[in-house]
């Protein structure tokens, strides 16, 4: 889990939801580890966001929706 220092390592983003309530959030790149004849490697398969609490939450598959709570979908602006 990032703490909330970390959000100033990546580009700040405005999250708008529907009702226009607006939140802070970074987009992180999501590194998994990927499987080479010589080993190991770390490979970028998305992005996730990180929200001013903390919290990381995934992106959708349009990569610009998010949801932070059953029914409460944000969108970046």
């Amino acid at each position: 889990m990032y703490m909330w220092c970390t959000l100033k390592l990546f580009e700040n983003r405005i999250a708008k939801a529907v009702n226009g309530h607006e939140i802070i959030v970074s987009l992180v790149p999501e590194n998994r580890k990927q499987n080479t004849r010589d080993g190991f490697k770390w490979v970028q398969v998305g992005h996730k966001i990180v929200l001013e609490n903390g919290t990381e939450v995934q992106l959708q598959l349009d990569g610009r929706s998010f949801y932070t709570q059953p029914n409460q979908m944000f969108r970046l602006v």
